[in-house]
């Protein structure tokens, strides 16, 4: 397998029965076990990748951790710790593979960033990183880096703006990558376009975000897509896209994404 390195988002669905859905979901996902993932990782030759716990799951990270046990070291996680979670609780992820947790600012359900802040020194200890699924169009994104002792934070889908949005409307993004105070991915183009496949305008914003630093900028597909039947553009093609886009800074993304997961 020709090794591409990593696909930084994906998610594992498993079996109901023994990984029950939170009744409080705000989709039905698919079915998407981990021999899923992997054959998807396999199709496009990527190495590793980074399960992030959804949200069908609430507090309930057994299946993300089954997935990186079973993955016998090809797959990180991000989880979404119960807030009650202790340090100890914390380490025990962490030696299953969990690099960071997840806090979705858009959504409501999973976790805050005040319910995150007395995890925030182990964060810093452990290697830990904070992701956050913001809307970079109206999120005081300088505000938001100057929070004291807040630990490195990774911003999903490109800030996940409004569809159609330029990359002037993601400027104050673009300004932390290129101050090299945030990392971002490359991502799920399908969720902020308004163009058909290719996605020309979600191109547009990897284009400004490539420019301001491709050491602070991650590719993920988003697999399996989990509120849609199949993407507008297959996962090879924004791979493909994606790696035309970058050149021969490829290789920087590939070396962030060792340092942010690869330990």
């Amino acid at each position: 397998m020709s090794d591409t390195g990593w696909d930084c988002h994906v998610h594992v669905i498993g079996d109901r029965r023994q990984f029950p859905l939170s009744p409080t979901r705000g989709y039905e996902p698919p079915h998407a076990p981990l021999d899923d993932l992997l054959g998807h990782l396999d199709r496009l030759s990527i190495a590793r990748a980074v399960i992030v716990h959804p949200s069908v799951y609430g507090f309930d990270n057994s299946c993300l951790i089954n997935a990186l046990v079973g993955s016998n070291g090809r797959c990180r996680g991000i989880a979404v710790p119960d807030p009650e979670s202790t340090q100890d609780d914390l380490s025990v992820m962490d030696r299953a593979g969990v690099r960071g947790l997840r806090c979705n600012l858009v959504n409501p359900g999973g976790l805050t960033l005040d319910q995150t802040r007395g995890w925030w020194d182990w964060m810093r200890g452990a290697g830990w990183h904070l992701q956050l699924q913001i809307d970079a169009t109206k999120t005081d994104i300088a505000s938001l880096l100057n929070e004291p002792g807040l630990p490195p934070v990774v911003i999903d889908h490109m800030g996940y703006p409004p569809r159609g949005t330029g990359p002037e409307g993601i400027a104050p993004l673009v300004d932390a990558v290129k101050q090299g105070r945030v990392h971002v991915k490359l991502s799920a183009p399908y969720r902020i376009s308004a163009e058909p496949a290719p996605h020309r305008d979600a191109l547009a914003l990897a284009a400004a975000l490539l420019d301001a630093d491709p050491e602070r900028c991650l590719f993920a597909t988003d697999w399996p897509h989990t509120e849609l039947a199949e993407p507008p553009m297959p996962d090879a093609d924004w791979l493909s896209e994606i790696r035309t886009l970058a050149g021969d800074r490829w290789q920087a993304m590939q070396n962030a994404a060792e340092a942010l997961y690869g330990r």
